[in-house]
């Protein structure tokens, strides 16, 4: 019982805080546009079958030791999300078909999205759950899934700032310029915490999982550099030497000897 809350009450705080994070960097503090998202992610339909879904995993199949019991629940993310995509869109199925559902690509963003957030509710359960040195591994494994939430606010970042459906060549202000480097520097902060706490719990499995979910978030945090070319920006082409005058042919009085 104690893990199911853990984890869901985990995956919907983190949800929130994501959408916290991202309606902070596009709109700024105090902005009445963000009430809105926050009101509608805590009756999303999506995250609402999903946690239907873990509470018949968790009670369902109690006897399954635990890494299968988490791999099920990564995996209803994307079963929730399918569900919920079907159950809306029931009056067109039948013209359409169940290809149109498939082909949604919000669908599949949000799926993707929920997967990443349930897998870091995970991961933060596992270290909260842990035994022995509990308090480093619960911070350890919230650093790791605020780093985790930072890095897909990162993308998000880059998508808002890049995305054109119409026009030309876009290029980020000043202000995203910043918002990119808080960002991606409180992103590194909370890996790198995350691996020294993980290493003080002495529990091996997260100090593997602190690496290697850090190692990935660090690269993607700086191949999400705003603006591109950041930290390897490209060198602008040689300006060419002058020419002189070139010889045609005998008779060419730019010719040697004429």
């Amino acid at each position: 019982m104690t893990e199911t809350v853990v984890l869901v009450a985990s995956v919907v705080v983190l949800r929130l805080l994501g959408v916290l994070l991202l309606v902070l960097s596009s709109y700024g503090l105090g902005s009445t546009d963000m009430l809105l998202p926050l009101i509608a992610m805590v009756a999303d339909p999506n995250l609402l079958v999903w946690i239907a879904l873990t509470a018949a995993v968790q009670f369902g199949l109690r006897l399954m030791r635990r890494p299968g019991r988490f791999a099920l629940i990564v995996l209803a993310a994307p079963v929730a999300v399918l569900l919920a995509t079907v159950v809306r869109s029931l009056p067109g199925l039948i013209g359409t078909g169940l290809g149109a559902v498939l082909g949604n690509g919000i669908a599949w963003i949000d799926a993707g999205i929920l997967t990443a957030v349930v897998a870091l509710g995970i991961a933060f359960t596992a270290a909260f759950l842990s035994r022995g040195r509990r308090t480093p591994a619960r911070i350890a494994g919230g650093l790791l899934a605020l780093g985790g939430l930072l890095t897909l606010v990162l993308v998000w970042q880059l998508f808002e700032t890049y995305f054109v459906i119409w026009g030309g060549p876009v290029t980020a202000t000043p202000a995203q310029e910043d918002r990119y480097l808080v960002t991606a520097a409180l992103t590194a902060v909370a890996f790198v915490a995350a691996i020294v706490f993980a290493a003080v719990s002495r529990r091996r499995s997260l100090i593997i999982t602190s690496c290697i979910v850090g190692g990935l978030g660090l690269i993607i945090a700086f191949a999400a550099q705003v603006p591109t070319g950041r930290f390897f920006p490209e060198q602008a082409p040689p300006v060419e030497a002058p020419r002189g005058p070139t010889c045609m042919g005998e008779g060419d009085p730019n010719c040697i000897g004429g």
